[in-house]
């Protein structure tokens, strides 16, 4: 399992290999962590990697994870609420709107938001600001960095250059060239 992380990595890996793996949505790992479910318990996990080792395919994977993933859901109100922001945040609600849409208070969300995904709600808006951009430069490369701002919600093109550098350790300008070529 891969630890949280504020910013993108480089992994590297030898030829031939063969990933598999579950990526959760924010606070996803945490709510099941949290009712003990048993796809986090560790034994899960430890019998779920030594069985890959022997059949190396999705479809094996899949078999393996569907005993866990077709238990009951078990509530939560906390990270219930902490969902709901996350999923206004993920659709790029504005962060105000987004603590109007959800029955607790904002400094309560922003404790929870925290506990569950290891970054302040304000840190993962920027983060999926800063994919949206991404992905707009892929669909667009020719659009202008201070369109690409405006239509990302970002003040100006300097403050679309700085939170994409800090995020993805790479200024927009130089990422367009790479997506273009």
């Amino acid at each position: 399992m891969q630890t949280i992380s504020i910013q993108s990595e480089k992994v590297t890996f030898t030829a031939g290999s063969v990933f598999c793996g579950i990526r959760f949505k924010p606070a996803g790992l945490a709510h099941l962590q949290k009712v003990n479910h048993s796809l986090v318990a560790p034994a899960t996990l430890t019998g779920l990697a030594q069985a890959l080792d022997q059949y190396t395919n999705l479809d094996s994977f899949i078999d393996l994870l569907s005993a866990h993933l077709n238990a009951p859901k078990i509530h939560h109100q906390a990270i219930e609420h902490t969902q709901k922001l996350i999923h206004k945040i993920i659709n790029l609600t504005p962060l105000s709107t987004a603590y109007e849409h959800t029955p607790k208070g904002k400094r309560q969300l922003e404790c929870y938001v925290k506990n569950t995904c290891g970054i302040t709600a304000k840190h993962l808006a920027r983060i999926y600001r800063v994919r949206q951009a991404r992905q707009l430069i892929k669909a667009n490369p020719q659009l202008s960095l201070a369109q690409l701002a405006l239509e990302c919600g970002f003040s100006d093109q300097s403050h679309l250059n700085n939170e994409f550098n800090a995020i993805l350790q790479i200024p927009p300008a130089k990422y367009k060239k790479l997506i273009q070529q």
